[in-house]
């Protein structure tokens, strides 16, 4: 019998997510033992701003991968979007199931169609420098402001009348089962999600080859293309998850599609690029578009938020 321990944070979505896994895992091994570790992170004990003035590397992650180098726990489950780049030392992302929606929706608090029937100045809550860029991109008039909390409090905070929207990603919405609360589903290649967004990063310790093979059946291709490609990105322009960067990239056949949007707060510097490739040309794309992100204005808005 396979006795596997299952680190994650311990929030609904999270733990959610780690049930996911736990079924995934059952459907290869049925025998399997499975338990789970919950773990608080920095990111769930501080909830005071936009994250862009209070994260540092690893602060949804680093105490759930903790829990691998430590041996409390077997495999991490991780929203990839929340990994850093750099791979911790020991650890490997060891399978990267089929990907959930990418789309950021808004809920909002009375029935809309669009981001443009919300009413002048109205007020929505995002924590996310990319979110704030591209909705002042769209409507330069919202009064954008901080939000934080596990997803079921976000929305509350709308039911509540605290906001008159908000901006949350789509996969945290299906996953809990929470869809009926969309409003609007923003069109990823206008409303550009985050790297990785959608997607789970399922983490082991790389020594752990028993179950790396255990877990290959799990891993979804198309997923790793995408994910890795806008990553990929990420890692080149050396900016957190914070940065206000949307990656967003499909498979078709042996192609791949990507569009890129770098921007200031204020939208009023944004960038947009656009490539497809074949798959095997996708990290030289990647290459490609991030120098010209950062040729055409990037590593001004990079300083600018990091000063």
């Amino acid at each position: 019998m396979h006795k596997i321990r299952i680190a994650t944070r311990a929030s609904k979505l999270a733990t959610t997510q780690s049930g996911h896994v736990r079924d995934m895992i059952k459907s290869i091994c049925p025998d399997a033992d499975i338990t789970f570790v919950e773990v608080t992170t920095k990111g769930d004990t501080d909830k005071t701003d936009f994250l862009h003035k209070v994260e540092s590397v690893g602060f949804f992650t680093s105490e759930v991968e903790n829990a691998l180098l430590t041996n409390q726990a077997d495999i991490a489950v991780h929203s990839l979007k929340d990994l850093p780049t750099a791979i911790t030392e020991g650890l490997t992302i060891a399978a990267i199931p089929q990907r959930e929606q990418v789309s950021d929706v808004m809920v909002a608090s009375k029935n809309i169609s669009s981001i443009n029937d919300l009413p002048e100045r109205a007020k929505v809550g995002t924590s996310s420098l990319r979110r704030i860029a591209q909705l002042k991109h769209l409507r330069s008039d919202l009064d954008c402001q901080p939000l934080r909390g596990n997803v079921e409090t976000r929305v509350n905070k709308v039911n509540s009348g605290e906001y008159d929207a908000i901006i949350i990603a789509q996969a945290g919405l299906n996953r809990l089962s929470m869809a009926d609360n969309i409003s609007v589903v923003m069109d990823p290649e206008i409303f550009v999600p985050a790297p990785g967004q959608g997607a789970l990063a399922i983490q082991t310790r790389t020594n752990d080859t028993d179950l790396i093979n255990l877990l290959s059946p799990i891993e979804n291709s198309s997923a790793r293309i995408t994910t890795t490609i806008e990553r990929s990105i990420l890692s080149k322009l050396h900016g957190g998850c914070s940065i206000p960067l949307g990656v967003y990239s499909q498979v078709k056949d042996d192609r791949i599609s990507l569009i890129a949007v770098l921007s200031n707060v204020d939208a009023t510097r944004y960038i947009r690029k656009t490539a497809e490739c074949d798959i095997s040309e996708s990290e030289i794309i990647a290459e490609k578009i991030a120098a010209e992100l950062l040729d055409e204005g990037g590593r001004e808005i990079l300083e600018e938020i990091r000063t």
